[in-house]
């Protein structure tokens, strides 16, 4: 089981990281979204579970923004 403080630790970096790319991120259940600029939305992440769901969105993001 992942801690609260590891989930909002990877919770705030993923959100830091969209936002340096110009990017909002929505939580659309156990998926992640993000919303461009111009209001356009593309698909980020899926998880299995709540633990891993900021942990996975800042993976893509990472892969997303190399």
């Amino acid at each position: 089981m992942v801690s609260e403080k590891l989930r909002q630790y990877d919770k705030e970096k993923a959100v830091l990281l969209a936002l340096k790319n110009k990017m909002a991120l929505i939580r659309r259940d156990l998926e992640i979204h993000g919303m461009k600029v111009n209001g356009s939305t593309i698909f980020i992440s899926k998880s299995e579970n709540y633990d891993q769901l900021w942990s996975d969105a800042l993976k893509a993001l990472k892969n997303m923004f190399k």
